[in-house]
């Protein structure tokens, strides 16, 4: 697999005032409005290169329910591979599922990492099923 990352953008939701419910540690996730888009690319005639992407935000719109820490949109994409001789009755789906939850994991570490060191300390996304 090869990953490249294509857009990290986060940014500290409120200001040092209005930390204490915006704790990035022991936030919950439930209600937050977040955003997941995946998509899947192959070329025609070709059944072992996949092209996924995945983008995964919380923009903390005006109107959304519950806000979170920080606002965040990232995006990687990742190239990845199957055997030709890989039996599967749907390769597509197969590289859709398996690759966005490694995607996923990627973008995880990603906020993980940035958000180590800033104000309201680290944020890690939930767990998802793809």
């Amino acid at each position: 697999m090869q990953m490249t990352f294509t857009k990290t953008q986060v940014e500290v939701f409120e200001t040092v005032e209005d930390a204490g419910e915006f704790w990035a540690p022991q936030f919950d996730f439930e209600g937050v409005n977040l955003l997941v888009e995946n998509t899947i690319g192959q070329q025609e005639n070709n059944t072992t290169d996949f092209l996924v992407a995945l983008r995964v935000a919380v923009l903390n719109e005006a109107d959304a329910v519950k806000k979170a820490p920080y606002t965040f949109d990232i995006a990687v994409q990742g190239v990845f591979k199957l055997a030709e001789s890989f039996t599967c009755e749907d390769r597509r789906d197969l590289v859709r599922v398996n690759g966005s939850a490694m995607l996923y994991g990627a973008i995880r570490d990603m906020l993980q990492q940035v958000t180590a060191r800033s104000m309201l300390g680290t944020l890690l996304l939930p767990t998802l099923r793809f």
